[in-house]
């Protein structure tokens, strides 16, 4: 049986992975100093997104898509959230295992009019919640710059199966869906950096629940 996912290049902070299917190639590199990554995942606004999450939770995150003999957004956005979580999963799991870490996180952002809550646990459930208030009709139509606003619910939702995770986020205001969907993602990278910083009282051996690993989800490798 072929690998979901290649591990191209591996070392301590820093992973490139791939994953090959017959629509897509994604290329995914992630690392915990900063670097200039390339982003060009063929939709504009989503490589905006991605540097939001970067930006957001002090990762450098780099992510190249090719298209194969169809181009689906909706593929593109949810395989891209995976392979993202996958890739963060593997990046973190040593730290979790050797230094812990907080495994939970929150925040709130806003840009302008629009304000999001985002809720992370990284206990290992993949599991993904949106609200929308009324106060927020920004997310309420189909599109966000070149992007349809229901792929970017299936990049969070790709995201969580990934990584995993439970997120929650919650839409509280926002006329402008760019800024709605720009703090959202800036509180879910904000939530990640809280949820991955050193906490060696949390480190995974001393976890009552789940044995050595730390989280439910034992398939860190």
């Amino acid at each position: 049986m072929p690998k979901l996912f290649t591990m191209v290049e591996e070392k301590p902070g820093y992973l490139k992975i791939r994953k090959d299917t017959q629509e897509l190639k994604i290329t995914v590199e992630l690392a915990s100093e900063f670097k200039n990554l390339k982003v060009a995942t063929t939709i504009d606004f989503f490589d905006h997104i991605i540097e939001t999450l970067s930006w957001g939770s002090c990762l450098s995150i780099g992510c190249v898509v090719e298209t194969g003999k169809w181009r689906s957004t909706h593929t593109i956005a949810e395989d891209v959230g995976i392979t993202i979580g996958t890739g963060l999963k593997r990046l973190v799991a040593k730290r979790a295992r050797d230094e812990g870490v907080n495994i939970n996180g929150s925040s709130v952002a806003g840009l302008d009019e629009a304000l999001a809550r985002v809720m992370v646990s990284m206990e290992g459930r993949r599991n993904t919640f949106f609200s929308v208030q009324e106060q927020c009709t920004a997310v309420k139509g189909e599109l966000v710059e070149d992007m349809k606003i229901q792929d970017l619910f299936a990049f969070v939702e790709g995201f969580c199966q990934g990584f995993p995770g439970t997120v929650h986020v919650d839409f509280l205001k926002g006329r402008d869906p760019h800024h709605a969907w720009e703090c959202a993602i800036h509180a879910l990278g904000e939530s990640l950096r809280q949820a991955l910083a050193p906490n060696p009282w949390r480190r995974a051996a001393h976890n009552p629940y789940y044995a050595e690993e730390g989280i439910a989800d034992a398939a860190l490798e």
